[in-house]
């Protein structure tokens, strides 16, 4: 079974929640799904302290977040994580796998097309140099298969994601050093 939860009614929503308080009771989920969530949250660190309290013991969690991304979703766009400020969002988990969701090229893609569009102010401009921007860039996102194996990539990903068990002790900040990937 399989509970979707979103802040407003969409298709498939069985249930409007608001991550930070959920109205599940605590060990009652065996994992959770947070795709493009938690920048969009005020208190990330909370929400996913929420997710821990509704997973059963070695439950599992998946989440993508931006990293290098513009402002998207205006006033409801909050936080960005490097790949280290990721893992340590999700310090009570185990780490079974993580990485980059989208790499230099997209990052790059997506910084040149918002600055082309914000060369106007005219909403049906804006637009449309979006369209072209997107339609021009496109190309950029295969740096991300030329790169994805260097660990230099993790300087400039557009964002990452993260899939873990629940762990009995969160790590510690002086273990959350060792986890770092980069130059």
């Amino acid at each position: 079974n399989v509970t979707y939860t979103d802040v407003a009614f969409g298709a498939n929503v069985d249930c409007i929640a608001d991550a930070h308080d959920l109205p599940f009771i605590d060990q009652s989920f065996d994992a959770c799904i947070a795709v493009a969530v938690l920048e969009h949250v005020v208190d990330p660190y909370r929400c996913v302290q929420e997710v821990c309290r509704v997973l059963r013991p070695d439950g599992f969690v998946y989440a993508e977040t931006p990293f290098m991304q513009p402002v998207h979703m205006g006033a409801h766009d909050f936080t960005r994580f490097s790949y280290l400020g990721h893992r340590r969002l999700f310090r009570n988990f185990n780490e079974v796998r993580s990485g980059i969701a989208g790499g230099a090229g997209t990052s790059a893609a997506q910084l040149l097309r918002y600055a082309l569009s914000a060369t106007s102010s005219r909403p049906t401009l804006i637009k449309w140099l979006n369209l072209f921007g997107l339609l021009c860039t496109y190309p950029l996102r295969w740096l991300d298969y030329l790169s994805h194996a260097n660990i230099s990539a993790y300087n400039s990903a557009s964002a990452f994601y993260f899939f873990g068990s629940l762990r009995v002790e969160p790590i510690t900040d002086r273990e959350l050093l060792t986890f770092f990937r980069g130059t």
